[in-house]
Parts: C-alpha cells; structure tokens; sequence
C-alpha cells in the first residue's frame, strides 16, 4: 500500500483536475493563509512541551493528555473532521497501526471541533479504535498555534459542498485547526511533529511508529 503522503496527494492532485480554476484557486489561497499563520505563530513542535488538555471523547468520557501520557507516549493528531476526505484518508491509515502502538505501550489520541455527535458517526463510519475528542471552540488547537480563520471565499465554498461548520462544530465561529501530527514523548515532551499549510501532508503513520518504538530502545534514566 502507498504511503499516506502518496495516497493524499493523488488524492488532492484528482481534485484540482475536478474542480473549477475559481474553486481550485480558493483552495490554493487558503493554503497560502495557512502557511503565513504557521509562520507567525510558531506552533508547538520539536523539543517543545505539549499543552496539557483534558476533553471528552466520543463517548462523552474525559481524556487527559497527562494522564494518558502516565502510560506511555502519545500519538496525537489534530484533525478538520469527519466531513473531510483528507482527514478520513488519515484516520484510517492512523487506525491500522493502533494494534502496534498498543503493543509499544502508546496511545493514539485525535482532536477535532466536531461536536460529540459527529465525532461518534465519524468514528463508527470508520470503524477507529481510537478516541476522537472534542475541541470545543479549538481552545486546545488555539494552545498549540494551529487555528485557522476561514474568509469569506472560503466559508462560501465549504457552505456549497454541504459543510456547515457552525452546525457541525456546535460553535458559531467558522474556524479550524491546521492539521497537525505529534509524538509526545515523557514529561510531555514533542519527540515528531508535522505542522504543514497544506492539507494532503500529515504525519505518517511508519513515522509516528518509528518515533514510538525508538523510546523501548532508550535505556532508563
């Protein structure tokens, strides 16, 4: 099987091909709006330490990123939703390898606006082993620099493709997180992280497994 890089980007290329120039010009504006956010506010990444959060999953139970963390290390994503091909693609992929990272001792954690509704079909459409939490109002995507403010081209565009995001996310604001991957490692401390504007690069499941399982070969301090 591809790489989740591969399949995304064949994936986002298929849809360039589909869409209108004006379509696939907004979409490309947006990434460029991305890409500036990123730069001006330097999200969490390598050597940082991840925020602390506790959020509800969707079956409505608390889940604590320190507690979880106690453990083992953490897998964690930040995803657009459900509604989203890209992040169903990642999902997906992230869920294959949930049997080897249990076997390592991690935790495979996603984060989302969706409300708990939403996040429950998004997880039982894909058949996901994992938590899929809920980020009410992004306050926790807010921490790790990673909101974006869609403008008006683009709220138009997701409101024509049938994605309501104030009726999906629960909150009236039309915001997202930035996609985003990161292995947290003891003490909290970001051992992998992928931060990218565009949205068919994720972090690669091969990559987060590698990252998990080169801590069993650390010796103990």
């Amino acid at each position: 099987m591809d790489s989740l890089g591969k399949q995304l980007e064949a994936f986002f290329q298929a849809l360039l091909e589909r869409v209108e120039p004006a379509t696939a010009e907004i979409l490309q504006h947006a990434e460029q709006v991305r890409a500036t956010l990123l730069r001006e506010r330097h999200p969490i990444g390598v050597g940082d330490t991840a925020p602390d959060f506790t959020l509800n999953d969707q079956r409505g139970e608390p889940v604590s990123l320190r507690e979880t963390l106690r453990r083992g290390p953490v897998v964690l994503i930040f995803y657009r939703g459900g509604w989203c091909p890209f992040c169903t693609i990642a999902l997906r992929s992230m869920n294959r390898i949930v049997p080897e990272l249990r076997r390592a001792g991690a935790s495979l954690l996603a984060i989302s606006p969706e409300a708990p509704v939403h996040a429950r079909a998004t997880a039982e459409r894909n058949g996901l082993a994992f938590p899929l939490l809920t980020d009410a109002g992004n306050a926790v995507a807010r921490r790790y620099g990673l909101v974006w403010p869609l403008d008006a081209e683009s709220c138009t565009l997701f409101l024509r493709l049938g994605h309501d995001l104030p009726h999906i996310n629960a909150m009236p604001d039309w915001e997202l997180p930035i996609p985003a991957g990161y292995v947290i490692g003891p003490g909290g401390r970001v051992l992998e992280a992928v931060v990218d504007a565009r949205t068919q690069v994720r972090l690669e499941p091969a990559a987060a497994l590698r990252a998990v399982r080169a801590l069993e070969t650390q010796p103990a301090k």
